[in-house]
């Protein structure tokens, strides 16, 4: 992660945005030797919150297969499996 402090980001701005599209890498905002903010690019950021939600998706998944309110993945590809083989056998 790169480091800059508030008072460059303002006379550089341009620069840092073209730096943080090319390189895709996050640059940790600096005020007085202390970090305040981080800034990325939007790609970089939307791939995160993805990655984040599907962590979420996952985690509230693993919860309701132990509390017995689902099926697990091994159960769900079973009978995925067994749908398309009778599928299969009325297949023409």
């Amino acid at each position: 992660m790169d480091v800059q402090p508030v008072s460059a980001l303002k006379a550089t701005m341009p620069a840092v945005l073209r730096r943080l599209h090319e390189q895709r890498r996050p640059l940790l905002i600096v005020s007085k030797g202390r970090p305040e903010a981080v800034l990325q690019d939007v790609a970089s950021y939307e791939s995160t919150q993805d990655a984040i939600a599907l962590l979420k998706m996952m985690l509230q998944s693993e919860r309701s297969v132990a509390a017995g309110r689902g099926s697990s993945t091994k159960d769900v590809l079973a009978r995925l499996r067994a749908r398309v083989r009778s599928q299969a056998a009325t297949t023409p």
